[in-house]
């Protein structure tokens, strides 16, 4: 939780700052929305699938507006996701089981705000955010997945799962967006975007499991989350 701790801490002491030289050109500016993680995967035991559910994106932004358009900030943002291995010839709802990543970021963005009507336009945007990985290191030793029956009430058929799951802790995101904005008045604004979240340390998240055993077998399996994303986002700004 340290990490946290200090992202928040450093944001709200940017905030002080900044409104004591500059209060009438600040926003603030909070986003939230859904996202889009992908996991690649190399092996030889295609029924076991790893896959990502239920993402969830929030950012708090402070912004100070420059000329001609242009405006500089700091963004503290929250990413997360589930990410469960299924055993795709049973039914996927009855043996979904896995840990929720959480991403934590902070760091400075640039924007471009282009008019094409007298209150809305188009708004370009990078980021360069420091993130922290919450999920911790994990040995799978064998009994992660064993809920598999069979339909005429024979004995259970376990898929013992061994190996390691492996993230990066730290990582370090450029986040280009692209969005539309609306001026409800001088001091209000919505917006609607897209932003692509590019791990320059990748990957995020290996999940090697080096030995699967089913029905007298051996296979293996690995997966890959590359820690890059994309969020769709519904967002508001208010200067002050």
């Amino acid at each position: 939780m340290r990490p946290i701790r200090i992202t928040v801490l450093t944001f709200f002491v940017f905030f002080i700052v900044e409104t004591s030289f500059a209060q009438n050109k600040l926003a603030i500016e909070t986003k939230f929305g859904t996202g889009n993680t992908k996991l690649d995967y190399l092996g030889n035991f295609n029924d076991l699938v790893a896959s990502t559910s239920d993402p969830l994106f929030f950012s708090l932004g402070l912004v100070k507006s420059l000329e001609k358009g242009f405006s500089y900030g700091f963004e503290f943002e929250y990413y997360r996701f589930d990410l469960y291995l299924t055993y795709t010839p049973l039914d996927p709802l009855r043996n979904l089981g896995g840990p929720r990543f959480d991403y934590f970021a902070f760091g400075p963005k640039v924007q471009k705000d282009l008019f094409i009507l007298p209150k809305a336009g188009l708004s370009f945007s990078t980021a360069l955010h420091l993130t922290y990985n919450s999920q911790s290191e994990y040995k799978y030793s064998g009994g992660e997945l064993q809920a598999i029956r069979l339909p005429n009430g024979q004995p259970r058929i376990p898929v013992e799962l061994y190996g390691q799951r492996s993230i990066e802790e730290l990582a370090i995101h450029i986040k280009p967006e692209i969005g539309l904005f609306y001026d409800l008045s001088n001091k209000s604004r919505v917006t609607v975007s897209a932003k692509w979240g590019l791990d320059l340390r990748e990957p995020s998240v290996v999940i090697d499991l080096n030995r699967i055993e089913f029905e007298n077998e051996t296979f293996q399996n690995k997966y890959f989350f590359s820690g890059n994303y994309f969020s769709a986002l519904l967002g508001y700004r208010y200067s002050f």
